[in-house]
């Protein structure tokens, strides 16, 4: 007997590619939205934050309207799917607390500047759930559309460390403007579809599909040097970390050494011809990652307990556990940067004076124990931990509801969310509301992959 809830979309050609173009330009469009300036005299970009967040809000909202529109069992349906799910009422927490904590911020339109935020990407979470659980086309457009946007954004990064593009130059300070205007704004966003991209590849090796495999493989290749050439600490931890990831479940799962070795030598192989190809066509940067290697990350490694007293970011994060301290609820979402000048003793001079004030932690757990306090720094370790504990039982369980392709998506995904972990503890990642969107992006294809629609919807055609 099919106890199952229906769900149907007005199953006319139209409506399924009206929606499936409206999640194409969803996807594909922010990453090159940006507001034309100049300095002096030169084209830059003098915005590249706020404008894709205005392009994520609108292409997102015209998505949801449509759907809730021209989708009709589903507007009623959704609450039904989601409400018992964990991942949406963390979110949900997250929005709710920053919207309560303007009552006591500093800056009060500040917090309901990153509550607004957080309130479209819950609605983005609902609503990409419920297209991915229930047709897996949608989820392979988004994750295809995604991997084209940023194999855009490597060709036109690659072509500007040769000739210059005036419209594309960096913003004052950094050595990198892409289509991002700033080094690890690009560069972080980058890392984060990186492991999404290697599912693709093995997807087609699986299919045999050989022009897409060089293809893919390609992009890799690229995208690999890109990152390389970037110089970003965080950048190079992440992509290690979410490697070594893959390696030991992989190793767990196949039980066969052969296999894992197989597996660790394409690593090496892409990270070998890499280093040759930046030794050859990118030496100035090959003698500063050598330094950034050998003076500022082995150091670190090999003395871990010296990052926060000699690191100016270990520094701010000394800083930090006063007002934390002081502030057990937070000081407010997004209000740090108006509190730090009360606490700073560490930096005096560097981090904050006539000319420079430092806005962020350099560590978004710290930044939200800050801001939020333990209930919204427990909501987001909460969001994050119970990530980890899907995707494992995605991996290692049998499920009705997955095949091997589902588990192996599952396997990269967790990869994927290692790394963003990793970037979370050393960068301000969620400051910058597109890597917000990657990051929920994220969780939504965590819940479909994991087949939890599936056990509770029965779908009509």
């Amino acid at each position: 007997m099919n106890t199952g809830v229906s769900f149907s979309l007005t199953h006319s050609g139209w409506t399924h590619r009206i929606l499936s173009l409206l999640l194409f330009l969803f996807i594909f469009f922010p990453p090159f939205a940006f507001m034309p300036g100049s300095f002096k005299g030169q084209w830059i970009f003098t915005e590249y934050r706020e404008v894709k967040l205005a392009a994520i809000t609108v292409l997102f909202w015209a998505l949801a309207t449509f759907f809730c529109f021209f989708c009709k069992d589903s507007k009623k349906q959704l609450l039904t799917i989601t409400y018992k799910e964990p991942t949406f009422w963390f979110l949900c927490f997250l929005c709710g607390y920053s919207f309560l904590s303007a009552s006591w911020a500093m800056v009060p339109e500040a917090a309901l500047y990153e509550t607004a935020q957080w309130l479209t990407l819950t609605a983005m979470f609902l609503i990409l759930s419920s297209l991915f659980t229930k047709e897996s086309h949608f989820r392979d457009l988004a994750l295809w559309t995604l991997v084209g946007a940023f194999f855009f954004v490597t060709t036109i990064g690659l072509i500007q460390t040769r000739f210059n593009i005036s419209f594309l130059m960096p913003i004052p300070g950094t050595k990198f403007g892409s289509t991002f205007g700033a080094k690890n704004t690009c560069f972080l966003s980058l890392s984060s579809q990186f492991f999404l991209l290697c599912f693709l590849l093995w997807q087609a090796i699986q299919r045999q599909k050989i022009m897409v495999i060089i293809f893919i493989f390609s992009i890799i290749f690229f995208e690999f040097i890109y990152s390389m050439i970037s110089l970003s600490r965080t950048t190079y931890l992440a992509l290690a970390t979410g490697a070594m990831t893959f390696l030991l479940l992989w190793g767990i799962i196949s039980q066969n050494w052969s296999t894992i070795l197989r597996a660790a030598s394409i690593f090496l192989l892409i990270t070998t011809v890499s280093g040759v190809t930046i030794h050859f066509f990118y030496k100035t940067y090959w003698n500063y990652i050598h330094y950034r290697i050998t003076k500022r990350i082995i150091p670190l490694i090999q003395h871990p307990s010296t990052f926060l007293y000699n690191t100016s970011r270990g520094q701010v994060i000394l800083d930090t556990t006063k007002m934390i301290k002081d502030h057990p609820f937070g000081v407010g979402a997004a209000n740090w940067m108006f509190n730090y000048p009360l606490y700073r003793s560490h930096l005096t001079k560097r981090a904050f004076n006539k000319k420079i004030q430092i806005q962020k932690v350099h560590n978004d757990y710290v930044q939200y124990l800050a801001e939020l306090g333990f209930p919204g720094f427990l909501a987001l370790l909460g969001l994050i931990i119970f990530q980890f504990k899907r995707l494992l039982f995605l991996i290692f369980k049998k499920s009705p509801y997955s095949d091997e392709d589902q588990k192996v998506l599952g396997l990269f995904l967790c990869c994927q969310l290692v790394a963003v972990s990793v970037m979370l503890f050393f960068s301000f990642y969620l400051e910058f509301p597109y890597r917000k969107f990657l990051f929920v992006f994220l969780l939504t294809l965590i819940y479909s992959a994991s087949g939890n629609g599936r056990q509770k919807i029965t779908y009509s055609s």
